[in-house]
Formats: C-alpha cells, structure tokens, sequence
C-alpha cells in the first residue's frame, strides 16, 4: 500500500499602508460638530471605551490660552464637538475603559475629570502641581497615573477626588508611563535618557536603565510585559529589557526625535517623529523590520491604534489623520510547465528521478539554498512532493 504524505502551500499576504486624509485639511468653515481649526494642535488621543467614539486634547502656540478636549468618531475624525474646556493648553488625555470617564491635565498642572454621562466636568487646579506630559488609566479604572516635569509620578483616585499615592524619581521631567501586561510594573521615561522601574501598584522603585544620552521621550511595552520599547531625541527607537541595568539595542533609525509610540494588541508598533515622520513595524524581533515609512504633513505629536487596521494619527498643524491596513495579495508562484504536471509511467523513470537526483536543467536554475531563500522572500511555501512507500 502506498502511502501518500500531504503538505501545505501558505499564501502570505501583504501588509500595505494608504495615508487617509480624514481631517488633514478640513474645509475651513465655521464647527459646531464640524471641523476644527488647522491650528489646533492635537496633542493626545484616547478611545472612549470600545467603540468607533475618541476624545482627543488640543492646544496652540499660547500655552497659557485656554484650549478643549474634543470628541469624534474614527470615521470622521475631522468633525469634532468640544466636551470641555481647560483653561490653559491640554497635554494629555485619557480614558476608563467603560467610557464613562475622561481625564485631561494641562499645562498648569490642572486636572480635569468629565463624566460622560451626566457630562459634570471637574477643574482640579494644581493638582498634579507642574506640567504634565504624560497621562494613563491604571487597569481598574479606579484612577489615573501622571508624571510631572519636575520628575514625580502621581497616582489621583477618581472617588476620593485626590493625589493617594506619589514618588519623586530624580528631578528629570517624566516624558512617558505605561503599564506592564502583567500589570506587575510601572514604566517611566525622562528627559535624561532613563527608563525608571516602578512596582505596581505600590510605586516601589525597582531600579532604572540608561537608554541614551538624549531624551526618552516616549515609552511602551511590547507584546510582553519582558520588553519595552524607547523612542529618544537620537532619533533611534530602542528596544531594552524591562529591568535594572538593561542594555538597549537599536531597532530603527528616524530622521527626528521618536517622540510618540503605539502598540497594537497584535503587537504591531507605530512610532512617530516630531517632524512628521511615522514608521510602522510589524515584527519587531529577530531582524526588526520597518514596514513602511510614511511622512505626515506637520508634526507627529500623537499616535493611537483603533483595532488592528487604523492608525489614528494626531498632528501639529493638519487635525487628525488616519493612516490605514489594506490586505492583498502576493503574486501567485510561477505555474508549472505542462510537461511537469504529466504523470510518467514506470517505464519512463529516469535514473536521476530514481535516485532523487534533480535532472540538469534543474540544476542549472536552481543553487542550494537560494530558491527556499526567494520563495520565503516572496511570502510563497514550496509545495514538497507526495512522500511514497514502496509497498
């Protein structure tokens, strides 16, 4: 009996970035839920809970001018309606994950909280006492985590309306936070170069690495709660372990400071220049690969994913942009020659077919190892012939 051994060809597909131009040049005219002004930065966004609704913080060249935070949906991020007012420029915004909070820090330290459901807004003057560039929900809901310019870290509770837990670090402004998958840990970045270790909750510090000699100006964990990725003002975007004392390895090169970064649930990672360059890297592993570069037409000044396939992108001067995921694809693998599909018979073996040897046209195209080498590079898996046992 003959035994026949199948195998299977994977078609890969091919991942394509399109620059959608939602919101990088509204029409101009008067906004009640319409556009809003081109100079406007947008200097934060945040979904609100786990629909298609956003928030984002906005702000202009007078940092002391009062500024909003605004709502839009991911399909029209260039019409946007103002939920609130801060009284100086918004930093950073974030939300609970149900939806129903939203909190925003602005440049004089003040804090804001707004229940969308009975839409009360709440001023905290000077509760986070300086300028605050970063702004993240911790993963209960129950409160938020900002870091200050002066280097503390702050923790406010949402039902007790107050500051319940803080740790200064070493007086270098905090530029990013996040929390670990595992939500074992809290990571912070400086404007010295450092990535800071915290426990968490408790805010014990564990220890901090030294990325570069210019500012870190964001951070991110990757897929894993054991990497974490750095973006500095060398314009290198760094990979390092999420422990004391880690050394860090470059992973891309801009042409600016990295100042902004996104991950993905799927681990996909978006990082951003202060220029306007934006780089999309689908694996970041062994060797790290940038997917596509893309130039957008004022500063990057932040980044958020919706799903896997849209990558909101918030600018200096041109609002919102999205920058979208099309799927195609690859070209189908050469067709085999009519006279390689023909069955031969027993009687028209050859010796090279009975002792496995390739014929010597097939030698001559083929060189070892290269055609497993062009086919993985075209994303196509060679189909291996039907294993067969004489009976």
């Amino acid at each position: 009996m003959k035994r026949t051994t199948l195998s299977i060809c994977s078609l890969s597909l091919a991942l394509l970035f399109s620059t959608v131009l939602d919101g990088a040049e509204p029409d101009g005219g008067e906004s009640n839920a319409a556009s809003k002004n081109q100079s406007q930065w947008i200097t934060s966004i945040a979904q609100l809970g786990d629909g298609n609704s956003f928030v984002a913080a906005t702000a202009n060249g007078l940092l002391m001018q009062p500024a909003s935070v605004d709502a839009f949906n991911v399909d029209s991020p260039e019409s946007r309606t103002t939920l609130y007012t801060h009284p100086a420029a918004v930093w950073a915004v974030t939300c609970t994950s149900d939806g129903k909070t939203v909190a925003s820090v602005d440049y004089r330290g003040n804090l804001a909280t707004y229940n969308t459901v009975t839409k009360e807004i709440k001023i905290h003057e000077t509760a986070l006492e300086r300028w605050c560039q970063a702004l993240i929900t911790e993963p209960t809901n129950k409160a938020v985590v900002a870091g200050n310019e002066a280097g503390k870290i702050s923790v406010w509770d949402f039902a007790e309306q107050q500051i319940v837990s803080s740790v200064e670090l070493d007086g270098h402004a905090v530029t990013g936070l996040a929390i670990s998958p595992d939500q074992q840990q809290l990571a912070a970045s400086d404007g010295n170069g450092q990535i800071h270790l915290l426990k968490w909750p408790s805010l014990e510090i564990i220890g901090k690495s030294k990325v570069s000699d210019a500012p870190a100006w964001c951070v991110a964990y990757g897929s894993n709660s054991e990497q974490l990725l750095v973006g500095c003002g060398d314009n290198r975007l760094y990979q390092i372990a999420s422990q004391p004392e880690a050394k860090p390895a470059v992973i891309a090169t801009g042409k600016d400071w990295i100042t902004k970064l996104a991950v993905s649930k799927t681990g996909s990672v978006a990082a951003g220049e202060v220029s306007g360059g934006l780089h999309v890297l689908t694996d970041i592993d062994s060797p790290p690969s940038i997917s596509k570069s893309l130039t957008a037409e004022s500063g990057v000044w932040s980044l958020l994913w919706s799903g896997e396939k849209t990558l909101l992108v918030g600018t200096r001067k041109n609002a919102i942009a999205r920058i979208v995921q099309s799927w195609d694809w690859m070209p189908d693998p050469i067709p085999p020659k009519e006279s390689e599909n023909k069955v031969k018979t027993t009687d028209e073996t050859t010796a090279d077919e009975a002792t496995n040897d390739p014929p010597p046209e097939a030698t001559d195209k083929i060189q070892p190892g290269k055609a497993a080498d062009d086919e993985k590079a075209a994303g196509v898996s060679k189909v291996e012939p039907a294993e067969q046992e004489n009976p």
